[in-house]
């Protein structure tokens, strides 16, 4: 660290612990005994740098090497490792959904300073996540050869690798930025964390319907372009501008072992259900790349609004081309302790009834069965997720406030600055030609049913925070669709029902 560097982290340890000043003392006296204080200081760094640079008492004595830092204490200072995580318990009106218990998530991530202009970022996400085990034996016996495979895993689990990327600043303003990245389509994205939010849910656009053409926290490979442009005394314009392998429509297989199906016989069933999904992160199969981008402007401190795009192909080269176009709004405003936040997002998903077509002709049939053994067996083919337009957005006020009562408590004393934050956010998403049923014979597309949904959702709540990286969370959740059930438009509520009231009781925390 250099002297100007010391003395600069000497000032903060300083006025890190004004708290202990008697409170008798004026602010002109404080900083004029701080200056002094920094003065002296000053004065004993470099009596300590004039002693270091002293030739050896003894000119024939060679100079003793200096102690070089070791390889692990090199490493704890040009690398943080942190993370976030997130607990919740639930009740719901819903049914067919249970009271339960959630590990949200558990992340951990590092962030490297490589070298001079060299950053790095690492984020990997333990979602719902408790073990995944694969036992595997071969055996040979009585002339033959035996494979035996088992794997083991918890429901709804999921391990991905949220960022990954490396950034070389070539000057103040511009960045290049290579990797796993997020998109930035929207505020939320972005700042996804859970220990950032008071609420303990994620919002109906971002993650619950979503708009977003892939739900939150939604990264891409690719490269591109970052940084941030000084405008006025306290004002900045950031921006982002990435090419990425993009979304694309991808088939997850799902299967299913009736020991007893409506007909008394035994049944088994594999279903591929292609959705929007992120892109790989190997070979692209779709012969186009995506473009993204992000322009913010912040006039001052806790002032925000900003604008972004995506623009790409979503579809395998095996069906014609159609793209997504999206675009967010959003914004951030802050006076005190009163805080609005905001976002709204626009998806197109093109020519989604050609698709549908085109679709029918690669698979042939939606629904293919025979008979394997004591099983009859079923084949489908179907297209999930899919609508002509996604658009939403919610709206968040905060308030922030420190009741001396909490101070004094049990649960403030500890603490330097417990808060208390009172949040309500409403939401709505409309999803317009949203694909409920496809059948196709033959090669030919036989039936297509698109319906036009609105999903609303009020929450009302709060969080106390002993610090600002731990919040314990508490809200009331009101959710209704204005056709059909909540099963068939959310990601997160398999009901039938059109409506649903729903208590949680959140802890996030972050490190």
């Amino acid at each position: 660290m250099s002297i100007k560097g010391l003395c600069a982290a000497l000032v903060i340890s300083l006025v890190a612990g004004l708290p202990a000043i008697v409170p008798a003392e004026s602010e002109s006296e404080r900083i004029e005994r701080l200056e002094r204080e920094v003065d002296e200081l000053k004065g004993e760094i470099r009596e300590l740098t004039r002693e270091r640079e002293k030739p050896p008492a003894v000119a024939e004595a060679a100079p003793a090497p200096e102690a070089k830092p070791s390889a692990k204490s090199e490493l704890l200072q040009r690398v943080q490792v942190g993370g976030y995580g997130s607990v919740r318990f639930e009740a719901s009106s819903a049914k067919g959904l249970d009271t339960t218990f959630t590990l949200r998530r558990f992340v951990l991530t590092a962030d490297a300073a490589i070298a001079p202009k060299l950053h790095s970022y690492f984020e990997l996400e333990f979602e719902r996540f408790r073990k995944l085990e694969l036992d595997r034996h071969v055996d040979v016996a009585n002339g033959g050869l035996t494979i035996r495979q088992g794997i083991e895993g918890t429901t709804n689990s999921e391990i991905s690798l949220e960022q990954a990327w490396l950034e070389y600043e070539l000057a103040e303003p511009l960045k290049i930025r290579v990797g796993a990245i997020l998109v930035p389509l929207g505020r939320f994205n972005l700042n996804h964390d859970d220990d950032r939010w008071d609420l303990p849910r994620r919002s109906l656009v971002d993650r619950g319907v979503p708009v977003l053409p892939v739900d939150a926290a939604w990264d891409e490979l690719g490269a591109g372009f970052t940084g941030d442009v000084v405008v006025g005394d306290q004002g900045s314009i950031g921006y982002q501008l990435y090419v990425v392998n993009g979304a694309i429509l991808d088939p997850q297989v799902e299967s299913v072992i009736e020991g007893r199906n409506a007909e008394g016989g035994k049944e088994l069933s594999l279903e591929a259900e292609f959705s929007p999904s992120t892109g790989t992160f190997a070979q692209d199969h779709k012969n186009a790349k995506a473009v993204t981008g992000r322009l913010v402007y912040s006039p001052t401190l806790g002032q925000e609004v900003g604008g972004s795009f995506y623009r790409g192909r979503y579809t395998p080269d095996f069906l014609p081309s159609e793209s997504i176009t999206a675009f967010a709004l959003d914004g951030l405003s802050i006076w005190g302790p009163f805080e609005l936040e905001a976002e709204y997002v626009h998806s197109d998903f093109g020519d989604v009834t050609g698709l549908a077509r085109a679709f029918a002709a690669r698979t042939l049939d939606r629904e293919a069965s025979g008979t394997v053994g004591d099983f009859q067996s079923k084949i489908e083919f179907a297209l999930n997720s899919l609508a002509d337009t996604r658009q939403g957005y919610w709206i968040e006020p905060r308030w922030r406030f420190r009741p001396a009562w909490l101070k004094q408590s049990i649960f403030g004393r500890p603490f330097e600055d417990p808060v208390l934050t009172a949040v309500v956010r409403w939401e709505q998403a409309w999803l317009n030609g949203l694909l409920r049923g496809v059948d196709f014979t033959g090669g030919q597309l036989t039936g297509l049913q698109k319906v036009d949904r609105r999903i609303d959702r009020f929450t009302i709540g709060g969080s106390y925070r002993p610090v600002p990286l731990v919040a314990f969370q508490l809200a009331y959740e009101f959710t209704r669709v204005d056709h059909g059930g909540l099963g068939e438009v959310t990601n997160f509520l398999d009901t039938s029902d059109d409506k649903s009231h729903a208590v949680l009781v959140g802890a996030a925390f972050g490190f």
